[in-house]
């Protein structure tokens, strides 16, 4: 028998009414497209360096996305704000900001000492806005939570105390998930353990090896506070418990190191530095005052005599000062190579990759070491800070205006003092070398947007794991 074999001709004959068929609803297609725009509407308003709306999921087709929220309420001093935070997670549960809706009001909760019920009435706005914005279906999982800080913790006998329950009793009310030890008053402690997650949470570290994290420290005007992940191994020398928190985020937990050096923020530093008495008792001069200053500084309810020498302040002797009121030869209950400053543990080694703001951004702006209406962060060495005291400190406070016009006039007699203070923190207090690049933030870019790298998105990470 012999076996046919049909030519491509044969081939198209036969099936040309097949393709007929599937031809004509292809040529449709292909003609809506070429009388088209060159760009969709779809086209020219996604985005993906831009926080996805819901719309856009589902468009892209993101349905394995779950809509997660967290309402946090940061009840500061002088008012409360709230953020209403939207995240959607995978199915590897990884938290991704979607926004932060924000508000705030005034007076903070401190301002009703004598009215706690008042107190707790006060953030009904706040919390009607996130019962508004939260969908319905998720107010019961949506965790809530409220922060108070620096007011609260100044009121006497009790009556902050009595505030948080008044607060807790009417958050009750209220359709969020709520338990009792949500509204607290945040030691320095917990803002710097958040304020950590936040930070490596925008920079994409979460999840990622303790290794692989970076240190952050926030130098405050009250306290300095240290941040930085740790080894299990590592976090079980620490000569007390109370050294380390126990954080999650990006479906890992994180044993992080975090201290706050009460009284040694920048304003808080610049008493301790003049309290100390280098050109004893007959001498009222102090090294790191400027030339041409005669006053007193204010910190706490003291006063604190900050004269100038006619020959101009010295980095030098300033930094001999500074050193000695930060104490670095106290005890901290471990070998002392792992101590650092004012009987303070420091653990067992050195982070790889620190990130320092708040007043180290400030007076590293001030001297010129960044631009601070260009950038939102910078990489300098602490040496940086050393040689802008260098420049600085033998100036008349009535010329420094000449040289470092950014420096406010109040701040300008404790200029020296504050660039002397802020090298010496980081490299006899932190023990950074100073030649080891760091990064100074203000805020932290994410997707596209500029973020601060504040305590309550890390408050949110952590109560959402």
């Amino acid at each position: 028998m012999r076996y046919y074999r049909e030519s491509r001709m044969d081939t198209l004959a036969r099936y040309r009414g097949v393709l007929t068929i599937v031809a004509i609803p292809v040529l449709l297609f292909l003609a809506v497209l070429l009388l088209s725009p060159g760009k969709s509407e779809y086209a020219s308003s996604f985005n993906r360096s831009q926080p996805f709306s819901r719309v856009e999921y589902e468009r892209t087709g993101a349905t394995d996305k779950t809509e997660r929220w967290a309402v946090v309420i940061d009840a500061g001093s002088t008012g409360s704000r709230v953020h209403i935070f939207k995240f959607l997670t995978g199915a590897g549960g990884n938290l991704e900001l979607q926004f932060d809706k924000f508000d705030q009001l005034k007076p903070g909760l401190s301002s009703f000492a004598d009215d706690p019920a008042g107190a707790a009435k006060s953030l009904k706005p706040l919390i009607d806005l996130a019962v508004a914005t939260v969908p319905s279906s998720l107010q019961s999982s949506t965790p809530m939570m409220v922060g108070a800080t620096a007011g609260l913790r100044l009121l006497p006998d009790g009556k902050a105390d009595i505030i948080l329950d008044e607060v807790r009793h009417y958050m009750r009310s209220f359709p969020f998930k709520f338990q009792d030890d949500d509204v607290k008053i945040l030691s320095g402690v917990d803002e710097g353990a958040f304020a950590w997650l936040t930070l490596n949470y925008l920079l994409g570290h979460l999840g990622k090896p303790h290794t692989e994290t970076v240190a952050a420290i926030d130098l405050g005007g009250g306290s300095v506070q240290e941040a930085f992940a740790m080894s299990r191994e590592e976090a079980k020398s620490a000569p007390k418990a109370d050294y380390v928190t126990h954080l999650r985020g990006g479906g890992q937990e994180y044993s992080v190191y975090v201290y706050s050096y009460l009284g040694y923020g920048l304003m808080a530093g610049r008493a301790a530095v003049l309290q100390e008495d280098p050109n004893g008792p007959e001498d009222d001069t102090h090294p790191c005052i400027h030339g041409g200053h005669t006053g007193e500084y204010e910190y706490g309810g003291k006063s604190f005599v900050a004269a100038g020498h006619d020959d101009g302040a010295s980095h030098g002797e300033c930094a001999v000062t500074v050193q000695n009121a930060l104490k670095p030869q106290e005890k901290c209950g471990a070998p002392q190579i792992q101590c650092s400053f004012s009987g303070a543990w420091a653990g067992p080694r050195i982070p790889a990759v620190f990130y320092v703001s708040s007043y180290f951004w400030d007076r590293a702006a001030d001297a010129g070491l960044v631009n601070d209406d260009k950038h939102i962060s910078a990489k300098v060495q602490p040496g940086h800070f050393e040689s802008a005291a260098l420049e600085a400190c033998p100036l008349h406070v009535d010329s420094l205006e000449d040289s470092f016009p950014r420096v406010q006039e109040s701040h300008r007699p404790f200029f020296c003092l504050d660039l002397t203070y802020a090298y010496t923190l980081l490299t006899h207090g932190f023990k950074i070398p100073k030649n080891k690049e760091i990064t100074l933030v203000k805020k932290v870019e994410y997707k596209g947007e500029t973020v601060e790298a504040a305590w309550p998105l890390g408050a949110a990470i952590n109560l959402l794991n």
